[in-house]
């Protein structure tokens, strides 16, 4: 068998027209009928077409056109930076301008409330001897007084029951418990008039011994004690009924300090 019956010769140019060009071939163009029917059924379906010109949700918008107070457009760019800007100095502003509002508030709210407290003076009249604030001292001196005398017995570990019952011969256990009870009255009215001006009770019912300016005097501590002397070596009760009955506070009198309450 020849083996050159089967070779082909081929032309080694397109010129001879045995190689003719592929042509795409042309679409036909779909009618309008069949458009409009495609859009409607697409409609119809609750679908809609996307537009190629849409755009990426992951993108931020684009600013927003703002005219400057002189009417002539800005960049877009520096349109959104510059009203970004404006309104952060806006409510800086604002913020400013609220806390010096407080501030001037604040400062004319203390002012009015010096000036009150400087107008209304405290007015003192002299008053006499008040049950009330008696009582409440009294009960507050007897807790102190019993305080001291547990320590005493826990220290002496003495048997206070049997020294009651059966006293010594001069009964000093009733001497020793008096002195207890009148030493603690001494220093309950002493301290407390002394650096206060009044002792608990009498400052519950607006009392106190002496003016205030009488304080600041160096014989004011003197007199307080003169006066607490007084009153405990009476027995308590020797001037509070005379101040009673006649509605004076003699031991006030003789002492310098008297008693006050406030108007």
């Amino acid at each position: 068998m020849d083996p050159f019956e089967e070779f082909e010769f081929k032309p080694l140019t397109e010129g001879l027209g045995f190689h003719k060009k592929k042509t795409n071939p042309v679409k036909p163009e779909p009618a309008a009928n069949e458009t409009f029917s495609t859009n409607s059924y697409i409609k119809d379906q609750g679908l809609e077409l996307i537009e190629e010109n849409s755009t990426d949700p992951l993108r931020p918008p684009l600013p927003r056109k703002n005219r400057s107070t002189s009417g002539i457009p800005t960049a877009p760019g520096a349109m959104t930076e510059a009203s970004s800007e404006g309104s952060s100095a806006a409510a800086v502003d604002e913020i400013l301008k609220t806390l010096q509002k407080n501030r001037a508030l604040d400062m004319a709210a203390t002012n009015t409330r010096q000036k009150i407290t400087a107008n209304t003076k405290e007015e003192f009249k002299p008053a006499t001897w008040n049950f009330s604030s008696s009582l409440l001292d009294a009960m507050l001196v007897i807790a102190s007084s019993l305080l001291c005398m547990i320590i005493l017995l826990v220290i002496s570990k003495v048997d206070l029951v049997a020294n009651l019952t059966r006293p010594d011969e001069n009964g000093m256990i009733y001497v020793a418990t008096a002195a207890l009870f009148a030493g603690v009255s001494f220093i309950y009215l002493t301290v407390n008039r002394v650096f206060l001006g009044y002792t608990p009770g009498e400052w519950a019912f607006d009392q106190r011994i002496g003016r205030p300016e009488q304080m600041s005097q160096a014989s004011y501590s003197f007199k307080v004690i003169y006066r607490s002397l007084l009153v405990i070596c009476t027995g308590f009760v020797f001037f509070p009924l005379l101040s009673l009955i006649f509605g004076k506070d003699y031991a006030g009198a003789i002492s310098g300090v008297s008693l006050y309450k406030k108007v």
